[in-house]
């Protein structure tokens, strides 16, 4: 059974996964949110957070698919539009205007009235966001019914998510260390290469949407 682990798709995943909810894009945010908040309180903010990210990803990869079906979505129709709005965050990390939206008044002037903003605004919509749930519903219905490729499929998904929530607790916990030695600039290059990397998920979710379209209409004119 170990013969069948690709360390390729496990990667594939968590790079995926880390950029799409792309934590440095949110570290302004996450800053401006909890800056009056003492080091006990943030941490404890944070390992909420990263639990809510946790419970979010893991609903949404098994249970996503079949909330579309219930609304009547197809999985054609989920790629597209998951690609869309993948490249969409990615045309935003390359110009520098991703999350830039969640910076509002309105969003502060909420977070200023709640007294635990770990699951709203931090872990969704700030983090686990409509992209990286698509990705994860659209992974989740390419997987094998069963069998040993399903069996690490899931297992690879599951370790990616645990890897990137943990990834997240460390990034914000050191946020201000990482911002001084990075600075603006540094993170700002970085979001650009994660903003490349999504741009490209997207347009390959929406080629191999839009080319399982074509050929089912294709077989059936045949």
């Amino acid at each position: 059974m170990f013969q069948e682990f690709d360390p390729s798709v496990f990667l594939t995943i968590l790079i995926a996964l880390f950029s799409l909810i792309n934590p440095l894009s949110a570290l302004p945010v996450y800053i401006g949110l909890t800056q009056y908040y003492s080091e006990e309180h943030k941490l404890k903010t944070l390992k909420k957070t990263c639990i809510y990210i946790f419970i979010i990803c893991m609903v949404t990869y098994y249970l996503g698919v079949y909330l579309l079906h219930f609304f009547g979505i197809s999985i054609p129709a989920l790629r597209v539009a998951g690609g869309l709005i993948i490249f969409r965050s990615g045309w935003q990390l390359l110009n520098l205007t991703h999350k830039k939206e969640l910076k509002s008044d309105e969003i502060k002037e909420e977070s200023d009235k709640k007294e635990d903003i770990s699951f709203s605004p931090l872990a969704m919509p700030l983090l686990a966001g409509p992209g990286s749930m698509s990705f994860l519903i659209t992974l989740y219905s390419t997987r094998a019914k069963n069998g040993n490729q399903a069996f690490w499929q899931d297992a690879s998904a599951i370790t990616a998510i645990i890897i990137v929530a943990i990834s997240i607790y460390f990034i914000f916990k050191f946020a201000p260390r990482l911002m001084k030695y990075t600075g603006s600039a540094g993170i700002s290059s970085l979001s650009k290469v994660m903003g490349f990397i999504v741009i490209g998920i997207g347009v390959q979710m929406i080629i191999t949407s839009v080319s399982a379209v074509v050929k089912t209409i294709y077989f059936e004119l045949q």
